[in-house]
């Protein structure tokens, strides 16, 4: 889906996809359906922000999301996808496995942190995926830390949880910190996707306990 011309649009948009209805049940986790994720850290936290490292173009990211939206689909979640730099494909996904989710196409680096501050308060959805893997370094490491505090002040309020996925380990306010170890060999491609995932290398970089679970 096309960004919306205003935050306004947006809030109205949302709205819309997502009246009320009855939803999955909570948990602390958000499953993912790839098994070196769910295996070791349960999924993605609520309430928290994550981060998912992808240090090669080719390292997995768009299996992995993919992946994460048919589990999602499969709950079912309500997802945002915020895109920031148009690099989201939706002809590699099967259409059934879309109609949970607000795909939220930004210009740049700079409108997309926006839309997450906005989104990660929306207590419609169940996940919300920022994918600026395919952002220059350069652009992100301008970004301030008291940016992504800030969001995870925010997602501290909602049941949600809140993807960050980044070329190299830039949120310091991550609970969960995932890197994507490596491609799949050529000869694995023809398989389906829900093999690939199972073969997908994850590791745990960094798992936090949240302030409320300590509690």
């Amino acid at each position: 889906m096309p960004a919306p011309a205003t935050i306004a649009s947006l809030r109205q948009m949302l709205a819309a996809r997502f009246p009320q209805a009855e939803r999955p049940a909570g948990g602390r986790v958000l499953p993912t359906g790839v098994p070196a994720v769910d295996d070791a850290a349960g999924g993605l936290p609520r309430h928290a922000l994550s981060e998912l490292v992808r240090p090669a173009p080719a390292a997995g990211a768009q299996l992995f999301l993919a992946q994460l939206l048919a589990t999602t689909r499969a709950l079912p979640a309500r997802v945002a996808l915020i895109d920031a730099a148009d690099h989201f494909d939706p002809q590699s996904i099967p259409p059934a496995e879309l109609q949970h989710l607000v795909w939220v196409r930004c210009r740049s680096h700079a409108d997309a942190l926006p839309v997450a501050d906005l989104l990660a308060r929306e207590a419609s959805l169940d996940l919300v995926a920022l994918d600026l893997s395919a952002t220059p370094l350069s652009v992100l490491r301008r970004t301030p830390a008291t940016a992504w505090y800030r969001l995870q002040r925010a997602v501290e309020q909602t049941d949600l949880a809140l993807l960050v996925l980044t070329p190299a380990p830039l949120v310091p306010s991550a609970q969960l910190r995932l890197r994507l170890d490596g491609a799949h060999a050529l000869s694995a491609l023809a398989l389906e996707r829900p093999h690939l995932a199972i073969d997908l290398e994850v590791s745990r970089e960094r798992q936090r306990l949240a302030a409320s679970a300590a509690a």
